[in-house]
């Protein structure tokens, strides 16, 4: 993606926030200037923001906007770390889930995905249009199961065919287990979502499967200077 397309996604879901009066954290408008030594734990623990297109290169259909807000720092591998950790003057703790914003805009979704790892995630969508989530077990890297499926929201089971789909409105949270394989998507016709995400902590380098693509990763075609802190793009951290 360009820079500029990443900015002005960014700045879409800070305005959207503001319009729904949704805090974010208050670096959230930051630029990356303004992260200085005090703010080592954001570093480490790589919050911050995330525009992704899966590598479709179809943005306004297929992506969305995260806001990193709690992660587990991870080793080498992306693995979740088991044990405290000293880094530099400060001891970090086991953190074993991760709390993130998803903004998704009118018109977009996210493709099927599943966890192995990640045994549970419950998304509550915050504010703003409702949220189609159409379910399947995974069965395998490369399929989806045929069998009925169980979910829950707020609590209250719902029994769905395989490949259903169930809409989930502001105010309302859905219970996805890891192995549950969902599409994300927001109806062209109304405004755009936020959602909050809370999970069990996993290898996010390893541990999203995406039965129908493979996603990947193209360097930003820097066409502007960066307008907000990226959550792989931290400079190194202070010490």
């Amino acid at each position: 993606m360009k820079r500029s397309e990443i900015n002005a996604a960014i700045a879409r879901a800070i305005n959207n926030a503001r319009e729904h009066h949704v805090a974010l954290p208050k670096w959230a408008d930051w630029a990356p200037a303004q992260f200085d030594a005090s703010t080592d734990g954001i570093r480490h623990q790589k919050l911050g923001w995330k525009v992704v297109d899966f590598g479709v290169g179809d943005f306004p259909h297929c992506g969305l906007v995260i806001l990193a807000l709690c992660s587990p720092l991870v080793d080498e591998f992306g693995a979740p770390l088991t044990k405290p950790q000293q880094v530099g003057t400060r001891q970090y703790p086991v953190t074993a889930f991760s709390r993130k914003f998803l903004f998704v805009q009118a018109g977009q979704t996210e493709p099927h995905h599943f966890h192995r790892q990640k045994e549970r995630k419950e998304v509550t969508v915050v504010a703003g249009a409702p949220v189609k989530f159409e379910l399947a077990w995974g069965d395998g890297d490369k399929a989806l199961s045929s069998a009925d499926v169980d979910v829950q929201v707020d609590g209250i089971w719902h029994h769905l065919k395989a490949g259903g789909s169930i809409v989930v409105s502001a105010g309302e949270t859905i219970t996805l287990p890891g192995n549950l394989s969902h599409i994300i998507s927001v109806a062209a016709d109304g405004g755009d979502s936020i959602m909050l995400e809370t999970s069990t902590a996993n290898n996010d380098r390893s541990d999203n499967i995406f039965p129908f693509m493979t996603p990947t990763s193209k360097p930003v075609i820097e066409d502007e200077a960066p307008r907000y802190q990226l959550l792989d793009e931290h400079a190194v951290a202070a010490r």
